[in-house]
């Protein structure tokens, strides 16, 4: 396992493994990005995995931290849409999956800062919904707890934006989110 952090970048040819672009929210969603991965390299020895975490030396993966540059971009949010573009670049050639786990808030370490949990993911799943409705060629694995607030919603647009045929599945574990993003780069 190879760690992309926050806001590392590194040249496309150097990510010659399976890559793994994790959603999902962070601020009061726990941990479960560190679970998302040990779980993961149970099934696949090598892969990049982007985390949009900013893990520190103190972190249990952190050792698994890729270096390269860190003032290529000026907010984080410019690296995030770097890094999904390219995952659903390579996720064209099997060797990329965009995944979204969507846990319900952390009653141990809720979002502490007055806004909404989940806020950046609800749009960011949206756009990807969007984009995957017009290139089906894109591999995006979506898993949520079952009282994560607006799954029905979610699971609605999903329905509405994709054919009704797809058979787009919204996972409800994180074993089977894992177990299916694996699959795609297999």
């Amino acid at each position: 396992m190879r760690l992309i952090l926050p806001k590392t970048f590194i040249e496309e040819s150097e990510i010659n493994r399976p890559l793994f672009f994790l959603a999902g929210p962070i601020r009061g969603g726990g941990n479960w990005q560190e679970k998302f991965c040990m779980a993961m390299a149970k099934l696949i020895l090598e892969f990049f995995v982007v985390v949009p975490c900013r893990w520190q030396p103190g972190n249990n993966l952190f050792c698994h931290r890729v270096n390269g540059t860190e003032d290529k971009f000026p907010r984080q949010t410019a690296w995030e849409h770097h890094y999904l573009d390219l995952t659903a670049k390579k996720s064209k050639t099997h060797q990329g999956c965009i995944v979204f786990w969507l846990p319900v808030e952390s009653k141990e370490q809720p979002r502490d800062d007055g806004q909404p949990y989940a806020r950046d993911t609800y749009g960011e799943l949206g756009s990807w919904r969007r984009n995957l409705a017009f290139d089906e060629s894109i591999r995006l694995v979506v898993g949520a707890e079952p009282d994560f607030p607006g799954l029905s919603v979610i699971r609605e647009n999903f329905r509405l934006d994709l054919a009704d045929n797809s058979g787009f599945i919204i996972y409800s574990t994180m074993e089977e989110t894992v177990n299916h993003a694996v699959q795609w780069v297999k």
